[in-house]
């Protein structure tokens, strides 16, 4: 069903239809009274052409802001997650070793790919580069998937896809999150293009199992979005084939994403089985309500610029999420099934089946690309009504890219914990090489690929006796002592750094109190 044209807007697709573009034409302003524009033979005011440079202008403005704020997240070094990606690569060699030997969830195959391609030791920029670049690429697609309503639209879900704090802290990480909803938009962008063109018999069943496949080996979470966009299909062609004719029609146009699906999880689960540990986990954590509600309001915050926002908002929050939701589906609108089955679906089906891990708010990446289209599709529709909704429309939109940048720039100044600066430090005092004491496996990662970053001599250890340097992660928030002792040595504090809302680790490295000449030999 094509969308509801809405007061003050150019209903007109604004972008061809085959490939997203950044062509863009601005909607004419409404005729009548106070309108610029040549006149029509009748006397009324005829709509003026505003020449595309402009609108093409503002989301290439758009764009570079995106992406002057992912580059500036990604700074600093990597931080446990990618760093144990960045070991694991290490030690596979091969490509074929990243499908084969790596069996961990912490394993998204195209981000070890790529950071096989860059080497161990590269520095985080160079890493993080192809999240980075698939980041800003999907704020392209976003706006192409504006385009399909109306220029207006375009630039607006641009603009929010831009400066969400979630999709600025995942798209600067060397991680696979961003390479997967990219392929997840683009299926967004391919399905809505499909609908509109209203022809079953052509659909783009094998665009849409290639970038199954690519979004799958970026990020298993892939999933999710494949989910809900079969169940969003089914209704589709359910609603425009009423009778037994819509059953057969979305089993054709989705059975190679069926088995694209089917293929990638048998690489993944087959090379686990055949391996001799089997498929490993990281932390994992038992399903709690309470920490899947705490996800969610974080995910919800994350996405409109509300991280700094008292947690009271997050209640306002949800009822407007609730309101926005009956108010897409009483209109029907073209993609309020898929809002549903991520906004609502997805986080209902992890609670139902009690699914461990989702305490953390990068599971419902779906959900936040839903969210952020859908508060996108409202406000367009305000920003081209009365002149109060209008006026509403716009602070809104305004609080939330104002809100949206603040998060990006406080969040980007933690630079995830950054273990760099503990090289750092440490070659300050020590300049050519020490040895630093760890309380478990975790920093391991995070130490090793920094030193070699930087090319610095470092040697870990987790037993007695005592090194020159102590590394120590704290629990979130938690104070650092300002002297602790570890075997029998006395340790003073140096750095502290804190862990971004979203991604990264408290932590604290302390240097031994007693001067060198009182325990025989030099700092290292």
């Amino acid at each position: 069903m094509a969308p509801k044209a809405t007061e003050g807007e150019d209903t007109k697709p604004m972008w061809p239809l085959t490939a997203p573009s950044v062509r863009l034409r601005l909607p004419p302003p409404p005729g009548g009274r106070g309108s610029i524009g040549p006149r029509a033979p009748d006397g009324q005011h005829a709509p003026a052409r505003v020449d595309n440079t402009r609108a093409t202008a503002l989301l290439l403005a758009i764009v570079l802001i995106g992406l002057a704020l992912r580059l500036w997240s990604a700074r600093g070094g990597l931080w446990v997650d990618e760093a144990w990606s960045a070991v694991m690569v290490e030690r596979a060699r091969t490509p074929l070793g990243i499908v084969t030997a790596i069996n961990h969830d912490n394993n998204h195959h195209l981000n070890s790919l790529w950071m096989w391609l860059v080497g161990f030791g590269a520095p985080p920029l160079a890493l993080r580069a192809l999240s980075i670049a698939t980041g800003t690429a999907m704020i392209v697609v976003a706006a192409a998937i504006g385009a399909q309503r109306s220029t207006r639209y375009a630039l607006v879900t641009a603009a929010l896809v831009a400066v969400a704090p979630i999709m600025v802290d995942y798209g600067s990480e060397a991680r696979g999150y961003m390479p997967m909803l990219l392929a997840l938009t683009t299926m967004v962008w391919l399905v809505l293009r499909w609908l509109a063109a209203a022809r079953d018999e052509n659909g783009p069943r094998w665009q849409l199992a290639a970038l199954a496949t690519l979004g799958l080996f970026s990020q298993l979470t892939m999933v999710f979005g494949l989910c809900a966009i079969s169940l969003w299909v089914a209704v589709a062609l359910r609603n425009r084939h009423p009778g037994d004719g819509a059953t057969p029609r979305a089993i054709r146009l989705l059975l190679p994403t069926i088995v694209a699906t089917a293929a990638v999880f048998g690489v993944v689960l087959g090379a686990a089985a055949a391996s001799p540990t089997g498929m490993q986990v990281g932390d994992y954590v038992a399903f709690s309500p309470a920490a899947l509600g705490h996800a969610l309001v974080v995910m919800v915050a994350a996405s409109v610029g509300g991280l700094a926002a008292p947690t009271w908002i997050a209640g306002i929050a949800i009822v407007g999420i609730a309101l926005a939701l009956v108010t897409v589906v009483r209109r029907r609108d073209p993609v309020a099934i898929f809002y549903l089955a991520a906004i609502v679906g997805l986080p209902l089906g992890l609670a139902v089946l009690r699914v461990g891990n989702t305490g953390m708010p990068r599971y419902f990446l779906v959900s936040s690309l839903a969210l952020i289209l859908l508060i996108a599709t409202l406000l367009t529709d305000g920003l081209g009504k009365a002149r109060g909704t209008r006026i509403v429309s716009g602070i809104i939109l305004a609080l939330i890219t104002v809100a949206g940048i603040r998060d990006d720039l406080s969040q980007a100044a933690l630079r995830r914990g950054d273990t760099g600066a503990a090289i750092a430090a440490m070659a300050a005092l020590s300049p050519s090489g020490a040895s630093v004491s760890v309380d478990h496996l975790r920093p391991i990662a995070t130490l090793r690929v920094a030193a070699a970053e930087r090319g610095y001599p470092l040697r870990i250890v987790h037993e007695c006796p005592a090194a020159g340097f102590l590394h120590v992660d704290l629990d979130d928030d938690a104070p650092a002592a300002r002297t602790v002792s570890r075997c029998a040595a006395h340790y003073r504090l140096l750095i502290v750094r804190r862990r971004a809302v979203l991604s990264g680790v408290d932590w604290a490295l302390y240097a031994r109190a007693d001067p060198p000449e009182k325990r025989g030999g030099a700092i290292r």
